[in-house]
């Protein structure tokens, strides 16, 4: 075999199942030119290398290149894919590709980054050979570091403490990035690293809107462009494998980038690699004496040696049995000793955690026992103490004061302030603790009392964030339990943020327990919050989940709803609009006027993206009638859908009758008050539809005041849109000038991610530019809109452009129309 020629390898992009998912790697292999054998070879010698136990054999290499199978090893794909490129950093969209095929895509977007590096509760014990083996490279140069180890080695604590000491050299002064990647988690997919991009985006300034138009690549880059200027830290948790890392590293001489894993992963030269092993009996015994005194541990060092021989020296292990000999004073050592050996010998168990584990969580009283358990069923990954004495039907003060002990017996850990988590190794076993000692029933009730608690919260915070959403809000039954202050829009908005990542997760675990409600209220009560936040992959995640639910004809039709909104936001207009007609069909069901009214503007949204305007006419108009039927309640939707009307309208050159409806859209938004969003959409409107009448003072007027209101309000998609049109009207007497403006315009649009404006504004500029004889930038202006137009599927837009570039040998003096859009 030998390599096609083809310039660029196949990607996995686009694929939807496991068929197609084989037949681009078969496509990859073709490309590639490698044997079989080889690929084996290399499969192997990389594991080898990353010290991953499991060698596949050479036919079952073999057999996931084969058509037919149902099932695919994850791992296995990425490393031929790593194979057959000859470069594991390239193969992250072969990982997501299998994740989208097993339908775990979308948890696998839901990423948690933190600001900070978690600081470590108890006193850092141990390694102080790694850490100046450590330090040591950080000095020569290095700025990349990998700590490999098995479960409960202390991989993340030796980071973290690492991260600190840093931290207190001047590094990382500028920027601190933290997420945990779930590598190994047992009930989710590893993180996906556009999601952690985005995450890390977000966090140094960039708008959402902005991110969500960057694939994996320009996140990358964005990402490494933003870093560079910073001294910072990174830390990278738990990491799966180098294709999840390789885009997440951060670059230049000043960002340290910190990773760990259970497996082995780096081997270049510029990263330092560290196999961490377990402790030494010297560390064991200073853990040990850090938690019961030098001297208990100097009176019998023998039987200490042999209680840390006995949990492997494995620090965790450690830990647990440390805060025992606590909880023990009248034991001695001895004692110890042979509790934990007999434990050890009746629980048969090979692994040195196990034991560990069963004789701290023995020892708890009853209570904290019940409380271990129920932690472990909550599907988040860390929480607050509001929801875990929902879950255990407790006063929180008393919950946190369980919190507390278990916290000090090594059983949970407290990272940010309030919040608390398990170990992995800590939830299995809790797990299996909670499936032999609870009834189903009581398992049922507490996860029925942990979603009764999200529900509420969640839509008591949905209001104190969008006070004017109230009236169309349905609150759910208020079910007694405390919950954190989340009344005003600040409170609101830091509650949801914190705990944005988990209720997407409790949507996803309620609906894989077939329990609708939870999904379906929590689709309805954050979907104003996750819009306009623009956490679009997490309102796709739950919209989808709420769809897939709902059992009530009202709840799935504003699941549709909700789900249309996003795929429009994201640019897919077909699929939106799908999801609108089949609210409407619902709606009509069901005899909701309102309801229906709001459908009839969504789907008219979609007509008119996809260029079909006489049927978002019909659309806007019904909804309009219905809407003044209903009366003053829906002023707001009065407003949106008359401006929707003067745009399909204009965009059949019956400018006349949009001015009309500009006109009547500015008065029904001034009955709303002073200085609100939907003047300043009014008045722009009105000053884009006397443009395009030729009348430029009209157009002028309207435009510097619908831009004096929007910088008033901060109303940042609507400030490029006026910039742009007062860019249209110079250009009849000054080009310069006009190109300028709208140049301006377009760097705003780039910054808020609008990518309908942006194509828009492309255009115009193109024709400015070829005015001002600037022809070879009006053309790139013309292709890029393009390009951006097809991926949106937007008519109008792809036509605008097409025309200019094929325009392109005639005289500057051309004028091409420069039509406008409807606002998105």
């Amino acid at each position: 075999m030998r390599r096609t020629g083809a310039s660029a390898p196949p990607t996995p992009d686009g694929v939807r199942t496991a068929d197609e998912l084989v037949a681009r790697l078969r496509e990859l292999h073709s490309w590639a030119g490698v044997s079989y054998h080889e690929i084996h070879r290399r499969v192997t010698a990389s594991r080898r290398r990353r010290r991953v136990s499991e060698l596949p054999a050479y036919n079952t290499v073999y057999r996931c290149l084969q058509p037919g199978r149902s099932r695919l090893d994850v791992e296995l794909v990425v490393d031929i894919a790593a194979a057959l490129l000859n470069d594991e950093s390239h193969v992250a969209s072969w990982r997501q590709a299998h994740q989208v095929v097993v339908g775990r895509a979308g948890e696998a977007g839901i990423v948690t980054v933190a600001d900070s590096i978690p600081l470590d509760q108890d006193a850092f014990v141990g390694r102080s050979q790694e850490i100046e083996d450590l330090l040591k490279a950080y000095r020569a140069g290095t700025t990349r570091f990998v700590i490999g180890g098995m479960a409960g080695a202390g991989k993340t604590r030796l980071a973290r403490h690492l991260a600190h000491r840093l931290l207190a050299y001047g590094q990382g002064t500028d920027l601190q990035l933290s997420v945990d990647l779930r590598g190994f988690d047992p009930d989710r997919p590893p993180a996906d690293p556009a999601a952690v991009l985005e995450g890390f985006l977000r966090r140094l300034g960039v708008p959402g809107s902005q991110v969500l138009c960057l694939e994996l690549a320009g996140r990358v880059r964005r990402f490494q462009q933003l870093a560079a200027e910073r001294k910072a830290i990174v830390l990278l948790d738990n990491a799966a494998s180098e294709d999840q890392v390789a885009p997440l590293l951060a670059p230049g001489p000043d960002c340290i980038t910190l990773v760990t894993s259970r497996y082995q992963l780096g081997g270049s030269p510029d990263i330092k690699s560290l196999a961490l092993k377990v402790f030494s009996p010297e560390e064991s015994l200073e853990l040990l004496a850090e938690t019961v005194g030098q001297e208990t541990i100097a009176t019998d060092r023998a039987t200490a040696l042999r209680i840390a021989e006995l949990v492997g020296h494995l620090p965790l292990a450690l830990a647990v049995v440390a805060a025992r000999l606590t909880d023990l004073p009248g034991w001695t050592l001895v004692d110890h000793l042979e509790r934990l050996t007999e434990h050890r010998e009746r629980l048969r168990l090979e692994d040195q955690v196990g034991p560990a584990l069963a004789l701290s969580y023995e020892a708890l009283p009853p209570e904290r026992r019940r409380l271990l358990r129920l932690l472990a069923l909550h599907p988040g990954r860390d929480f607050d103490s509001y929801a875990v004495a929902a879950a255990a039907d407790q006063p929180r003060a008393d919950v946190e004061r369980q919190l507390a002990d278990l916290v000090r017996s090594s059983l949970v850990q407290s990272g940010a302030p309030g919040r608390y988590g398990l170990h992995d190794l800590v939830r299995v076993f809790a797990s299996d603790r909670s499936r032999d000692e609870d009834q189903g029933t009581a398992r049922r009730d507490a996860l029925a009392r942990l979603f009764d608690y999200y529900r509420w919260t969640a839509g008591r915070a949905a209001v104190g964030y969008a006070p004017h959403e109230g009236g169309r809000l349905k609150i759910v039954d208020d079910p007694g339990y405390e919950i954190p202050p989340v009344e005003t829009r600040d409170e609101a908005r830091a509650w949801l943020d914190t705990e944005r990542t988990t209720l997407i997760t409790v949507a996803c675990g309620a609906a894989e327990l077939g329990r609708p409600l939870p999904v379906t209220d929590l689709s309805r009560s954050i979907h104003y919050y996750l819009d306009t936040s623009g956490y679009f992959r997490e309102a796709q995640v739950l919209h989808e989940s709420a769809v897939a639910v709902a059992d009530e004809d009202i709840t799935r039709s504003r699941a549709e709803n909700n789900l249309g909104c996003v795929y429009w936001r994201q640019g897919r207009y077909a699929e939106g609009r799908a999801c609108y007609e089949r609210a409407l069909v619902l709606t009509r069901k069901l005899g909701n006027r309102e309801g229906v009214a709001r459908c009839l503007g969504n789907v008219a949204l979609g007509h008119f993206r996809l260029g079909h305007y006489e049927q978002a006419i019909d659309c806007f108009e019904q909804a309009l009638a219905i809407f003044e039927e209903e009366g003053a309640l829906h002023i707001t939707s009065v407003c949106t859908n008359r401006g929707g009307l003067g745009w399909a309208l204009l965009r059949l050159d019956r400018t006349e009758e949009a001015l009309v409806e500009f006109k009547r859209s500015l008065l029904t938004a001034r009955r709303l008050g002073d200085n609100t969003f939907e003047e300043a959409y009014a008045l722009v409107n009105l000053g884009i539809a006397y443009e395009r009448m030729g009348l430029l003072k009209e157009a002028t007027d309207y435009g510097e005041a619908a831009l004096v209101l929007s910088h008033k309000l901060d109303f940042r998609t609507n400030i490029p849109d006026c910039t742009n049109l007062l860019g249209k009207v110079k250009l009849a007497t000054d080009p310069a000038a006009a190109v300028q403006l709208q140049q301006e315009a377009l760097d705003l649009t780039v910054e808020t991610g609008n990518r309908a404006l942006m194509v828009e504004i492309r255009n115009d500029l193109g024709l400015s530019l070829r005015r001002a004889g600037r022809i070879q930038e009006a053309l790139e202006q013309h292709q890029l809109a393009l390009v951006d137009a097809e991926s949106l599927a937007d008519p109008y837009e792809i036509a605008r452009a097409r025309r200019g570039l094929a325009d392109q040998s005639l005289p500057a003096g051309w004028n091409s129309d420069g039509a406008g859009r409807r606002r998105g």
